[in-house]
Order: structure tokens, then sequence, then C-alpha cells
């Protein structure tokens, strides 16, 4: 059996969940047996809207053990620390870690996977089948947002016409408040179609960068903090543009300069590491 740990929260958001649907939908495909293992009753109903019904709640890291048998594979997508009892874990499962830094190295003999490296998308295969594009610019700043980031840069927005993709961790009343910025709102639900469909993507999300850029959107990332060179190189390779902080004029002139970016097909060599016989 394959289990995916993917660690969620209001505050790690659901990027994890993502990459987890991507590679047990190849699980899937396979025949492999499979299982996501999530944090959260909510986690588990967004990966059921992006095609995998099998997610199971576990409170933290600690408590995976419970659910494994001996010989079951294990992939962990979380940026908790592993504790102790990892090291016979790992001796008794076999264990991959998805690196959180560029120089991530193995701290229980448990094999690392590097996602920002061109063969290690996980990505679902979904947004490399062609969709036709509807012009619009659609602003996605992640699932949660409990430091009500959206509302203090308001005036970013002004005068550039983008519609909203809500965060499926926003809080009720924050939708409100967001009424006041955009004449559109999408409800989260609709993410997957919205970034198959849209034009021009502009987003605080790793994993939507790259879903949208694959779906051959033109895609504006914007960071709050200093970018991993691994990240940047990635980011390069796809032709996504980065901007550091929320500055209008800077984005005014990206979206204004953009050209026909067209899809991207990426390889998934990573999932044989996984599911080959």
């Amino acid at each position: 059996m394959f289990y995916y740990y993917a660690h969620t929260s209001h505050k790690e958001g659901l990027e994890s969940v993502r990459r987890g649907v991507a590679c047990l939908k190849e699980a899937k495909k396979r025949e492999v047996g499979y299982k996501l293992l999530v944090n959260d009753f909510r986690a588990g109903i967004v990966a059921k809207e992006l095609g995998i019904d099998e997610a199971v709640t576990v409170e933290t890291i600690r408590d995976i053990d419970l659910v494994l048998k001996r010989g079951d594979t294990l992939l962990i997508d979380s940026s908790e620390e592993l504790p102790h009892k990892f090291e016979r874990f790992c001796s008794e499962f076999k264990v991959f870690r998805m690196a959180q830094k560029c120089d991530e190295k193995s701290v229980f003999n448990e094999q690392i996977i590097y996602p920002w490296r061109e063969n290690n998308i996980f990505v679902d295969t979904i947004y490399s089948t062609p969709a036709p594009k509807t012009k619009r610019v659609l602003f996605f700043g992640g699932d949660s947002d409990a430091q009500k980031n959206i509302i203090k840069h308001k005036n970013f927005f002004d005068g550039l016409s983008m519609e909203i993709l809500l965060g499926h961790y926003f809080f009720v009343n924050y939708e409100k408040e967001l009424a006041s910025i955009f004449d559109v709102m999408h409800e989260s639900e609709e993410y997957m179609d919205l970034i198959r469909t849209s034009s021009d993507i502009v987003t605080t999300s790793v994993q939507c960068a790259l879903e949208a850029r694959i779906s051959g959107a033109n895609v504006i990332f914007i960071s709050n903090s200093p970018l991993s060179e691994c990240i940047k190189s990635l980011f390069e390779t796809y032709n996504i543009n980065i901007i550091y902080g929320f500055h209008q004029k800077i984005i005014r002139e990206l979206l204004l300069e953009k050209t026909k970016m067209g899809m991207i097909i990426p390889t998934y060599n990573v999932y044989n590491t996984f599911f080959s016989k």
C-alpha cells in the first residue's frame, strides 16, 4: 500500500494536498493501492473535489504509524520535524520525504524527493489537457489568509480588474470584506476549472503557479519573502514571472507585456521511483 501524508492546516494551506492528488492519481492509473493522509476534515473534502476519495485523517505526523503496516510505502509532504521514533519507522517502511529546502538531507535514512527538479514535478496531468481560455486576470492568494494580507494591500488591486478565487480556509465573513475590492469572486470549489481556463493568473501559491503555467496561462507570482534558489530556477525554466511584494506598477507592466505562452507538458519520471514494478 502506498500512503501520501499531506500536512494540512489553516496555516499550511493545501499545496501538499494538490501534490498528493497528482501523485495518487498516478498510483490509481497503475493500479497501486493507495491512501491520502491529511490532518483535517476540510482537506479530505478538497481532495475529493480534486478526484481522490481515499483520505484518512490523522492528528499529526506522530500518528502515521497507527495506519501503516510493515512493508508499506510512505511519502511525507510536511514541514513538521520528524520525531525520533522515525529511526525505527524508516527501517520498517519504505519512506520518502518531500524536501523543504534546496539542500535538504536525509535524517533517518529516508529518501529525499526534490519537487522543484524538472522531472520531479507533482502536478495533476489534467492541467496539461487543453482547455479553452477565458480572458480574465485571476488572483489566487492561497487557501488561507489569516493575516488578511489581501485587505492590507487593497490599493494594489485598484484598476487592475482582477477576479479573485477564494481560498478553502478563508473565514466566512472575510468574503464580505473582499467584496469591496473585487467585483467578481469565485468559490474555492471552482479552483481546478478556473486554473485551467484563465488567460492570466496572479498568485502567491507556488503550486498554483506551476499548475497555471502548465495549463498555458500567463503567470505572475507574488513573493512576500525571499524565494529559495531552487524555486527561482524552476520558475525561470517555466517562464513564470516573479515580483517581490505587491507592486502595482510592475504588475501592470507584466500584464501589458505578456506574450502568448502556450502549454507546457512536463515529464513525470518521479513516479517511477514509487510505482515501478
